[in-house]
């Protein structure tokens, strides 16, 4: 079964850590997601291709505004110079055509932008909204238990360096997931592994 969220309805159970996580071999690794009726795989693609088009839309809506200011500027520096008298009529056109071309830049980059701002909130929904498949629901787990916990740098400071330098740990494990048909799926990467399942117990009001 497969359905749609707002981030309020479900705890993500192993998200990325560190910006530098969204180009390693974690990006690879299922999103798992506990809700109400149990457990879910997010369709990470989906979101990731909705945030990499308002991103790219973000870049376009800037890269126009710089082309507005480019226009104003063109339009006052042409009129402010049409004030001397050394713009005689032969050399007239020429400013014309620079005022229509600073004219031109303001209505065509005010056009994209309207259409940019439009297609980002579009994709912004979607990078927003999560979607996922059902893969166990609470009525079939028999117990959960956290394995291979350790310590992981997550510190996500902009420079590499500093990371390493002045690491920040955190307690990442594994949830095994044992149904009452005897299947065992597992969760990598849980944060807090040990206080997330008592937490997931208690807003779901869980009993195994």
């Amino acid at each position: 079964m497969t359905r749609k969220f707002s981030r309020k309805e479900v705890i993500i159970l192993n998200p990325l850590q560190t910006r530098y996580q969204l180009i390693s071999t974690r990006v690879f690794v299922p999103l798992y997601a506990a809700a109400i009726d149990g457990i879910y795989v997010i369709n990470r693609r989906k979101r990731l291709g909705g945030f990499v088009a308002t991103l790219g839309k973000t870049l376009g809506i800037i890269f126009f505004v710089f082309a507005a200011v480019a226009g104003i500027l063109i339009v006052v520096f042409t009129m402010f110079s049409l004030r001397y008298s050394y713009v005689s009529p032969p050399y007239l056109g020429v400013y014309i055509i620079g005022v229509l071309i600073g004219v031109g830049l303001i209505a065509g980059s005010v056009y994209a932008i309207t259409k940019l701002v439009k297609a980002a909130r579009k994709f912004g929904r979607i990078a927003n909204t999560l979607e996922g498949e059902l893969i166990v629901p609470w009525n079939s787990v028999k117990t959960i238990t956290v394995m291979n916990v350790r310590q992981e740098n997550v510190a996500n400071r902009p420079s590499l360096i500093l990371n390493t330098i002045s690491p920040t740990y955190k307690e990442i494990g594994d949830w095994h997931v044992l149904t009452t048909d005897g299947r065992d799926i597992t969760i990598p990467f849980v944060d807090d592994p040990y206080n997330k399942l008592e937490y997931v117990k208690r807003r779901f009001g869980l009993n195994f």
